[in-house]
């Protein structure tokens, strides 16, 4: 029984929310990523084709795990590949009736294949920069 109250005193804790922290984490995480990974010629490529896939996806997800994920490269970084399979799933249902399974397929590897490796580099970066310019997360009971 102590047990499903610790379950439930978990789902209740929420952390304190910095939005200039969240918007400079928000910009500045790309622009880190691509900074330490430009020697690659991949990093230049990925900003180009990441940044707003980053944006559009990643930033809904980030204004809800900010306030309810401390804020870690790794736990951040889970979140960032669950972005990038999500919206390879969604462009396959959008684009298998129209161009077909095999071809749908082929599309998503290609427009998600290294997002498979950023996204992740993108959002744990996201979470280490947030906790580094908002040094006072505090938990906050509902």
């Amino acid at each position: 029984m102590t047990e499903i109250s610790k379950i439930n005193e978990r789902k209740k804790l929420r952390y304190s929310i910095n939005p200039i922290a969240f918007v400079i984490a928000l910009l500045l995480a790309p622009l880190l990523v691509t900074l330490l990974s430009f020697w690659t010629i991949i990093g230049l490529f990925a900003i180009y084709f990441g940044l707003l896939p980053y944006l559009i996806v990643g930033t809904p997800i980030l204004i809800w795990a900010v306030g309810r994920i401390k804020p870690t490269f790794g736990a951040y970084a889970c979140l960032g590949l669950f972005g990038n399979v999500a919206m390879g799933i969604a462009g396959f249902l959008i684009m298998a009736p129209q161009i077909g399974h095999e071809d749908a397929i082929t599309s998503v590897l290609f427009l998600a294949g290294f997002g498979f490796i950023f996204a992740p580099l993108y959002a744990g970066a996201f979470g280490s920069l947030y906790a580094a310019f908002h040094p006072k997360i505090r938990i906050l009971q509902t």
